[in-house]
């Protein structure tokens, strides 16, 4: 498991999986019924007001979010959770 700080280290995450995964975007964003920017930014660490709160309600009560990554996805990316997130493409 991986601690997630920041919305930086959460869109790191998503984007690591899916693209790990080989979903493309369109494709990922049609799966959640979002659209192709929604989830770019999402990705990009770009934090929503409700992101924003959620991590500072996490700070302030003491806790920490984790995640688990599915069997196959290297989570070593993460290691700089301050950073933006590591541009990859999905190879056809």
């Amino acid at each position: 498991m991986v601690k997630i700080k920041s919305p930086v280290a959460l869109g790191a995450a998503l984007r690591q999986t899916r693209t790990a995964l080989r979903i493309p975007a369109a494709d990922m964003a049609a799966m959640v019924n979002t659209n192709p920017v929604t989830l770019r930014k999402l990705e990009s660490g770009n934090a929503t007001t409700a992101i924003s709160t959620l991590f500072a309600l996490l700070d302030e009560l003491g806790l920490e979010l984790h995640v688990s990554f599915p069997p196959g996805v290297d989570p070593a990316p993460l290691a700089d959770q301050q950073g933006k997130p590591r541009r990859t493409r999905v190879q056809p």
